[in-house]
């Protein structure tokens, strides 16, 4: 896999997430949808796997992590799967999904979850993809607010209902073969 520039943004930077990190990246992604806090909603087993197993998802695509400069605590996380992938839920030909972008709580609203969109959607494009995909909950507004105001548009003809106790998901996409 050829390595992406390390993006500087102000006292975090985007990187690729090194081996040695993958355990932490993986309780990162955990505590970033908040599992971690008493009484939360825990996963199930297969979510609970795909969670922690950062590294099957650096072998499957781009696992980017925020990096804090300051303390070289890593506080945020993306990845990056090619359609193709069995990680993959929601890319078709053509696209590469985006998931499980997580920011710990303490991190949030720096702007984080923004430069990791970014960055994804720029590797995407280097790498020939004319969008990216994403899915969230359908109760996520806060996430859905930021995908909207980055040019992501909602796809209500990819949504499938998800049987109970599952989630409902949305889904959206953003095109690429403009910044291209």
């Amino acid at each position: 896999m050829t390595t992406t520039p390390t993006v500087a943004t102000g006292t975090h930077v985007i990187r690729h997430a090194r081996p040695e990190e993958y355990d932490a990246v993986g309780r990162l992604t955990y505590e970033g949808f908040g599992h971690h806090q008493p009484g939360a909603r825990q996963p199930d087993e297969q979510r609970l796997e795909l969670l922690l197993d950062a590294a099957a998802r650096a072998r499957e695509g781009v696992l980017l992590v925020a990096e804090d400069v300051e303390t070289g605590r890593l506080v945020g996380t993306a990845s990056l799967l090619p359609f193709g992938s069995h990680l993959s839920r929601q890319a078709e030909e053509g696209e590469v999904e985006l998931r499980l972008l997580a920011v710990l709580p303490e991190a949030r609203r720096a702007g984080l979850g923004q430069r990791l969109l970014d960055e994804s959607a720029r590797i995407a494009a280097t790498r020939g993809a004319d969008r990216v995909v994403l899915d969230t909950a359908v109760d996520n507004e806060p996430s859905q607010r930021l995908y909207r105001r980055l040019g992501y548009v909602r796809r209500l003809e990819r949504e499938k209902e998800r049987p109970a106790p599952k989630v409902q998901l949305v889904v959206y996409t953003l095109e690429l073969a403009a910044s291209r």
